[in-house]
């Protein structure tokens, strides 16, 4: 009988501890709901996006807020290549490091919904801009940026951009 009680005893133990474990997961990831934001988009050239999350903006960079509508030809390429005028991301973060992704839906305005792959990265304490693929075309854009796993499924901040602008001809 003893052993009974004493089992019973060790396995109340180990539910209380797990509890507690649980409810400190839930604190640390409820203080990182607000350590995480898009900041905005920027337009940069492939130096930049080479250089991946370490990379910084140029000075001067213009980061254009999450819901925007960007006209004109502002981010339009300018060489045959199209190495310059690359959207990023910007993400603002503080807080322990920990996997995040970011994913594109693409709503052209030719038509059509189109999700891209995710893309993956180690989300560090900091500014981290994330390039988003070559996007050129005018349409409007969900960008979804998933974060925190450890409680399951994960938590999401979402945003969109649009792009209604004049691109010249790339030489």
């Amino acid at each position: 009988m003893k052993a009974r009680t004493l089992l019973w005893l060790m396995l109340a133990v180990a539910f209380i501890s797990l509890m507690q474990l649980a409810d400190a997961s839930r604190s640390i990831a409820a203080s990182a709901d607000a350590n995480v934001s898009i900041a905005g988009f920027a337009f940069v050239n492939s130096s930049v996006t080479a250089q991946g999350r370490r990379a910084n903006l140029p000075p001067g960079t213009k980061i254009y807020p999450p819901g925007s509508k960007i006209t004109g030809t502002d981010g339009c390429p300018t060489t045959r290549y199209h190495n310059d005028g690359m959207i990023v991301a910007v993400i603002d973060y503080q807080g322990e490091a920990m996997p995040g992704r970011v994913a594109v839906t693409r709503h052209p305005a030719s038509g059509g919904q189109f999700e891209n792959a995710p893309y993956y990265l180690d989300l560090q304490k900091g500014r981290i801009l994330q390039f988003l693929g070559p996007i050129f075309e005018n349409g409007s854009y969900d960008v979804s940026f998933e974060y925190d796993f450890a409680l399951s499924q994960g938590k999401t901040v979402s945003t969109t951009f649009v792009l209604a602008r004049s691109c010249p001809a790339a030489h």
